[in-house]
């Protein structure tokens, strides 16, 4: 990487004379250092920018062999842009990139985007959401990019009034109920019926907690209960809508200079502890482990339901 590439934007540069093509290869070029002012420029142009957007998404260079790190970034971008578009179209390609998302197995761009597509969708008219709830119903595409549309649809109806919103947490307590669905879509869906508790689910996720633990058992101590009877009674002695997502801040903090800056030096720290053990290879160390190490795979040790490169191993990877 270069070091002008490192150079963010300056405030008085013009970025209005740009194409929305132009615009691209700038995103492409700045990687995961692009300043909040060329999203905004790319934003603005609105219609054109999807276009641009969408063919990005469907050529596919971010997953070829030979990408260039900037083309994975620009699918990043892609969300955060198309999350401040406020059209149809843009909401129904951030479905699109969310489908692409999970048939590439694209684990590291689900981690950046975890908990922040319920934003990305605030703006956005009923089509989308329509769509986000379809993809959450497909059983062909893995269980967490489905919650994660899920919890776009939850959103939508929690901002468009009482009646959407019960009508949406049954939806959701239908995929926890159904028994030919994935188990981990059922705990996650039983789980965020933890952050909207009504007593009219009491029974079903006493069942899902009950069958968790049974579970859990078979692998003690290796793993733990994603969530408890105990956590079900809590949540309905609270009685308050808490979602998570609510509590995550605005995704476009990622632009923010601090957040540039902490990235580039977490890379750098990075760079040069992989090149110090690169030395210490065939230095044999004894090791102990107090505790079961918890796999990128493993549910989340903090009870979300979640797996743990979805929650709180993201959690610790931000700035």
């Amino acid at each position: 990487m270069s070091d002008s590439m490192l150079l963010p934007a300056s405030p008085d540069e013009d970025l209005s004379a740009l194409a929305p093509a132009a615009l691209v290869q700038r995103l492409i070029r700045d990687e995961d250092h692009a300043p909040l002012a060329v999203i905004e420029a790319c934003a603005a142009r609105g219609e054109a920018m999807v276009e641009a957007l969408r063919r990005a998404v469907d050529e596919g260079h971010a997953w070829a062999e030979d990408a260039l790190p900037g083309d994975w970034w620009l699918m990043l971008h892609a969300a955060l842009i198309l999350g401040r578009i406020p059209s149809a179209s843009a909401g129904l390609d951030l479905v699109r990139l969310l489908r692409r998302m999970a048939i590439e197995e694209d684990d590291n761009l689900q981690d950046w985007l975890a908990g922040d597509w319920p934003a990305l969708f605030e703006n956005k008219p009923r089509p989308a959401f329509d769509a986000a709830r379809e993809l959450a119903e497909d059983r062909t595409l893995d269980w967490y990019i489905r919650c994660q549309a899920a919890d776009v649809v939850v959103d939508g109806a929690l901002r468009e009034g009482t009646d959407a919103l019960e009508q949406a947490l049954d939806w959701v307590a239908g995929r926890a109920s159904e028994e030919s669905e994935d188990w981990d879509m059922r705990v996650s869906a039983a789980s965020t019926l933890l952050d909207f508790p009504r007593e009219r689910h009491r029974a079903l996720l006493n069942s899902i907690a009950d069958e968790e633990m049974r579970l859990v058992a078979k692998d003690a101590p290796f793993n733990i209960p994603r969530f408890t009877s105990e956590e079900v009674e809590a949540a309905l002695a609270k009685g308050r809508d808490e979602p998570g997502w609510r509590r995550r801040g605005e995704p476009w903090r990622f632009y923010t200079p601090e957040a540039i800056a902490a990235r580039q030096a977490r890379w750098a720290k990075e760079d040069a502890e992989e090149q110090d053990n690169e030395t210490l290879d065939d230095i044999p160390l004894p090791y102990v482990r107090e505790t079961p190490k918890v796999g990128r795979n493993d549910p989340c040790p903090c009870g979300s339901g979640k797996k743990y490169k979805k929650c709180c191993l993201l959690a610790e990877n931000q700035p």
